[in-house]
């Protein structure tokens, strides 16, 4: 069983200083591996993509052609770069960020604070 780890004891005897150094150093470089994923890789095509999907291209039939192509997507992934592309990435963001509304909420009956019943 390990023991447990003394946080006080560590803070006391951290070097804060050279520790923010080394972060900062850190921030200034790139990561020594950065995972791609499909949108990085389709990037350079975005703009072709983008036109033939507005000329009524399906992402299934582009991700087929893709497929062919060499580059393995499916389509639902590219439905989902071509969302982002043509919404922003700020869009998406808030499109994940949503949440359904609770069953009580949805159930609740709306007020008026200007409905007067006499």
């Amino acid at each position: 069983m390990t023991t447990p780890i003394d946080y006080t004891k560590l803070a006391a005897s951290l070097d804060y200083a050279v520790l923010n150094r080394k972060l900062t150093q850190l921030a200034e470089r790139r990561p020594t591996r950065k995972r791609k994923t499909v949108a990085d890789v389709l990037e350079p095509l975005r703009e072709r993509l983008l036109a033939l999907h507005a000329k009524g291209w399906t992402s299934g039939d582009l991700a087929e052609e893709l497929k062919a192509a060499g580059v393995p997507v499916n389509p639902a992934r590219l439905r989902e770069c071509l969302s982002r592309w043509i919404e922003g990435d700020g869009a998406a963001a808030r499109k994940r960020a949503r949440r359904r509304p609770t069953r009580a909420a949805a159930n609740a009956q709306p007020t008026s604070p200007l409905r007067h019943d006499e």
